[in-house]
Formats: C-alpha cells, structure tokens, sequence
C-alpha cells in the first residue's frame, strides 16, 4: 500500500487526496495547520474525513515512510516547506511540489530533494479545481516525474511529463498565466468601466458568437495572423478604448499596456514582411517577431 503524505490541505490537496483514495490502495495522511475559528476547524475535519486522511500531528509523523508528498501550500512557502522536509523523506520518496511558487523556487527546492536521495517532482496545475476537480490536468518535470505518473494515473489523476528539468513544468504555468491572469485583469477594467456608463450587460452580451468559442489553439492563431497586417489599427483603437476607460475614473492599467504592446508589433513593419496579407501560420508571425526584434528562442541560443 502506498502511503501519500500531503503537506496541507487546502481545496486542491482534499480534492487530490479525494480521488486518490477511492482505489483504497493508498494510506492517506495530512499535516495542516490548526484552524483557529471553530467554524474552519470544522469544515477541514469535515473534508479530512471525506477524504479519508489521517491527520497528522507533525510533519515528521506524516512523511515518515510517505511513498509520494504531496506538496500543497502556498506559493511563498514552497521553499521553506521542501527544506523542512527534506530531512524527513525516505530515500526514493517522491517529493511533488504542486504549489504555484517562482521557477527558481522550484529548482532551489529540488535540489534540497535531490541532495537527501527524494525524487522531485514539479507538478503545475493547469486548470481548476473547482470546475475539474480530480480531474483536472497536471503537467509534471523534474527526476521524479515519470515515476510519480507511473503511480497515480493508473488511478484516475491526469498527469502529463515533461522530459525536462524542475521548473520547466511551471514555466507552462506561468506562461499560461500571461492569459489566464491577465484576461481576468482585463475583464475587470472592461467591466468596471461598463458598469459606470451602465452599460456592463450590454457590453457583456456582445462579446460572443463564433469567433469567441474557438478552441484556444485557433484562437491565437487567428489573432497572430490578424496582428500581423492590422496591429497599427488595434493599437489605435485600444488607445481610444483606453481614453474611454479612463473618462469614468478607471485607471486603463491593462487597455493602456495592450496599446502599448500592439504598437511595439505595428512598428516592426510586419505588413510589408507579410507584403500586407495574411501570413499562412502564426508560427510565421512569431518567428517573424523574433526576427525583427533581434531576439531568439532557447534552442538557437
């Protein structure tokens, strides 16, 4: 039997531990801190027990002899947590660090692992848990990862493994995050400034239909292949949205910035790379940016 220690137990960690115990073949332990209000010290109890967890009383006692550690605090206490159980892993034990700290904290925290004989495993969480749940999907780098997919998507966790070091998993993260973060920043400047024109439903409503319910990949390449002959344009008319922003006391942080960035593009000339048509590929655009830009990807330099 395998036994899987989490290091706290948040709605990613209940929600891991959850579907992970319904093979019955894992032992289940959490170490979290006490919960000071009645009221969260009975919600945690009450999703230790749905879980099936053990609680803890120490980090020593729930890492003892743990198969997999599941890391699950917050990001800014990645580091400290890793080398604070360090000390505690059996040698082989995998060490998954699913928190959403900095890439150098991920790669510093792996090399405490390593150096007591762990297997680190840098897992990023690609999606929600509250839409996904279980389910939802987790890419994973580092020495460990091949080894900890290996033990858990027989039972039900998606796990996709990069051949690559820690930190590149959450290189996808962060990166993602560009716009997943970012669009959320964005919706509310829009809807902030829509609701003081009383507006917001209206504006709402408008943003949909076809172009909007593509697939991610297809939306992007159309935006790519737009940018290039039409980023002097938008950037103009994100510049008048912004002064529109900012009419009703909303300061244009994210309209004013993608401004900004489209008028960066506008000034490559890209119309007259693309001789004023659609380029075939947003592969095409991209290259074409670095190109101009004097920059390189990471394979060419």
């Amino acid at each position: 039997m395998a036994v899987l220690a989490f290091i706290g137990f948040g709605e990613l960690g209940t929600s891991l531990a959850e579907g992970l115990g319904r093979s019955g073949s894992n032992l289940l332990r959490a170490y979290t801190p006490e919960r000071s209000q009645p009221a969260a010290a009975a919600a945690l109890e009450a999703r230790l027990l749905s879980a099936g967890a053990q609680r803890s009383s120490s980090l020593k006692e729930a890492l003892t002899g743990a198969t997999a550690v599941l890391s699950v605090v917050p990001a800014g206490a990645s580091r400290d947590v890793a080398e604070r159980s360090a000390p505690l892993l059996a040698r082989g034990a995998y060490y998954v660090d699913l928190t959403a700290a900095r890439v150098a904290d991920k790669e510093a925290a792996a090399e405490v692992i390593e150096q007591v004989g762990g297997l680190y495993v840098d897992a990023a969480v690609l999606g929600t848990v509250a839409t996904s749940g279980f389910e939802v999907p987790i890419v994973a780098s580092g020495p460990g990862a091949h080894g900890w997919r290996a033990l858990v998507v027989p039972q039900g966790l998606v796990v996709e493994v990069l051949d690559a070091p820690a930190g590149h998993a959450t290189l996808v993260k962060l990166l993602r995050s560009v716009y997943m973060k970012g669009r959320d920043a964005l919706i509310l400047e829009m809807m902030i400034a829509a609701r003081r024109y009383g507006l917001e439903e209206l504006v709402a409503r408008s943003i949909q239909g076809p172009g909007e319910t593509v697939p991610f990949p297809a939306l992007a390449e159309r935006v790519l292949r737009a940018l290039a002959v039409h980023a002097d344009r938008r950037a103009d008319e994100l510049l008048a949205s912004s002064e529109v922003v900012r009419a009703v006391g909303v300061d244009p942080v994210i309209t004013r910035a993608g401004s900004q960035v489209l008028r960066g593009v506008a000034e490559l000339e890209l119309r007259d790379v693309f001789h004023r048509e659609r380029p075939s590929s947003g592969d095409d655009v991209l290259a074409a940016i670095d190109e101009r830009s004097g920059r390189s990807t990471l394979g060419d330099e």
